[in-house]
C-alpha cells in the first residue's frame, strides 16, 4: 500500500511538472508572436497612409500589392526601427492629410511638400527624402505658354490639396483681377495626357521626371515649359503630437542618406538620384 501511494505521488508531481512546462511554453510563444523590439517591449503598430495610383511613387503592382518609392523608403526606415511595425493602407490623396489630422493615420506618405498652411496643421519630418521642382506642363505642340502669367484665363488641372494647387491658389490671390482657371479633378495619367492634347486643359503642373514617364507610356506628347514655378522637398507628414515618431523617422532617414541606401532606392525605383537634386 505504501509503495502504491509513493507511485501515485510521483505520478501526480510528474503531471504537474508537464502542465506547468506546457503553460510556460505557451506563454513564451504568445509573447514572441506579439512582436517586440530588442528591449523586449511590444512594437507599436504604425498606420501608414499612402496612395495607389501615382506611379512610380505609390501604386499597386500587377498582383495588387503596394509598390513604389514611398513603400521602399518606408520599408527601409521600418527595418531600422524595431520599436515600430508599419502597416500600409491606401487612400485618395486628399484624404491622407485628413486621416493624419484625425489620428486615423500615423504617417502620411504621398510626396508631400511643406507649405505654411500644412505646417500649421501637421508635423513634418525634418529630413526630406526627395526633391520636387514644379513645372508648367503643356501639349508638346504649344509654344504660347512659358509662365504663370501666360496661364491667366486658361484651364489648368490640379489635384485638390496638392502643393501645386497651393502655389496656383496663392498666385490667384495676388492676381484676383485675372486669375488662372483651376480645374480640380482626380483622374488617371492617361486621361490627364489626353485632356492636355485635346485642349480640355491648357496645362498641368508636374515635374520633369514624371513628364518623361508619361511620354514613355502614352507617346511623346508633353513637355515642360519655362522656368520652374516652385522648388521644394518632400517629407513624411504626422500628427502634431507624434514628436517621438517623427524624431525616430528622421534618425532613420539620416542613416539611409549617409549610407547611400536612400540614393540607391531612388535610382532603382525612380530612375535617378532625386534625393538631392532634380
Amino acid at each position: 500500500m505504501s509503495n502504491m501511494k509513493t507511485i501515485r505521488n510521483f505520478f501526480g508531481v510528474g503531471i504537474l511538472f508537464i502542465v506547468t512546462f506546457l503553460i510556460a511554453g505557451c506563454g513564451s510563444k504568445n509573447a514572441d508572436e506579439a512582436g517586440a523590439d530588442a528591449s523586449g517591449r511590444e512594437a507599436r503598430k504604425v498606420v501608414v497612409g499612402t496612395g495607389a495610383g501615382f506611379k512610380p511613387y505609390c501604386y499597386l503592382d500587377e498582383n495588387g500589392n503596394l509598390a513604389g518609392y514611398e513603400y521602399e523608403v518606408l520599408s527601409a526606415v521600418d527595418e531600422l526601427l524595431p520599436q515600430y511595425e508599419f502597416e500600409y493602407q491606401t487612400f485618395d490623396f486628399a484624404n491622407i492629410l485628413v486621416g493624419v489630422g484625425a489620428k486615423k493615420i500615423d504617417i502620411g506618405a504621398h510626396q508631400f511638400e511643406l507649405n505654411e498652411e500644412r505646417q500649421e496643421k501637421y508635423l513634418f519630418t525634418k529630413e526630406s527624402y526627395t526633391t520636387f521642382i514644379l513645372r508648367i506642363t503643356v501639349n508638346k505642340n504649344r509654344n504660347d505658354i512659358q509662365s504663370l502669367e501666360d496661364l491667366q484665363g486658361k484651364n489648368v488641372q490640379t489635384g485638390n490639396g496638392s502643393n501645386a494647387s497651393y502655389v496656383l491658389e496663392q498666385y490667384n490671390a495676388e492676381h484676383a483681377d485675372n486669375p488662372i482657371n483651376l480645374v480640380y479633378s482626380s483622374e488617371t495619367s492617361e486621361q490627364q495626357v489626353n485632356n492636355i492634347v485635346n485642349g480640355t486643359y491648357d496645362a498641368i503642373i508636374s515635374i520633369t521626371r514624371v513628364v518623361e514617364r508619361l511620354n514613355e507610356e502614352f507617346g511623346d506628347r508633353l513637355k515642360t515649359a519655362g522656368e520652374p514655378i516652385a522648388s521644394s522637398n518632400t517629407y513624411f507628414v504626422l500628427n502634431k503630437d507624434d514628436v517621438q515618431l517623427r524624431d525616430d523617422i528622421d534618425g532613420a532617414l539620416k542613416e539611409l542618406k549617409e549610407s547611400g541606401r536612400l540614393a540607391q532606392i531612388s535610382i532603382d525605383v525612380i530612375g535617378g538620384d532625386y534625393t538631392t537634386n532634380d
